[in-house]
């Protein structure tokens, strides 16, 4: 299996050969997907598009395709997301988001990791960290948060806040901000 190559080495290559061995092959590929999408594995278009046309033949095209939009192009000018989760950007944003968020907003007292940070604003998606979530007993909620970047408290509701049970959902928050602001930035054709 080729696209087994595009794996981490430390990813769990052995269990998706062995579930294709075995004649899974729908869930070999979901797996592969799951595995690429976990690690934000940048990938070239040409692996993208071999992946989705392994699991077209399979059937299982629309987990895979949701899957792998946590994948950054390679190729891409710009991409509509950043990560940022354990940067010095993540720490800048972390430390603004500790001074905004004052009591009364719904996120205050509540550790947050900066995860994503949109391309076109100054919008982040954090994940929600508790106990459940990082115990493996719920999922992890997100938000995204518009920082005000002012260094000081802020009346709630700010900083903006939308929160999300799934993180695709947040996912689509973020491809319709950078979608918008690339149509803004398009001339206009009468």
């Amino acid at each position: 299996m080729r696209l087994a190559g595009l794996l981490d080495p430390a990813a769990p290559v052995a269990s998706v050969l062995s579930t294709w061995d075995a004649g899974e092959w729908e869930f070999a590929v979901e797996d592969v997907a799951e595995i690429l999408s976990d690690r934000h594995t940048p990938l070239l278009r040409t692996d993208r598009a071999a992946v989705l046309e392994l699991a077209a033949a399979f059937g299982v095209s629309a987990k895979a395709a949701s899957a792998l939009r946590w994948c950054p192009d390679l190729e891409a000018d710009d991409e509509w997301w950043r990560e940022i989760e354990g940067s010095p950007r993540a720490a800048a944003v972390e430390g603004e988001l500790s001074l905004e968020i004052a009591p009364g907003h719904t996120l205050h007292g509540i550790e947050l990791t900066p995860w994503l940070e949109c391309g076109a604003c100054d919008d982040v998606l954090v994940r929600l960290d508790d106990e459940n979530a990082r115990s493996g007993r719920a999922r992890y909620q997100v938000a995204v948060i518009h920082p005000a970047w002012s260094r000081q408290p802020e009346p709630p509701p700010w900083p903006s806040t939308v929160l999300f049970d799934q993180a695709l959902d947040a996912l689509d928050r973020l491809e319709s901000c950078f979608r918008g602001a690339l149509e803004a930035d398009a001339p206009f054709v009468d």
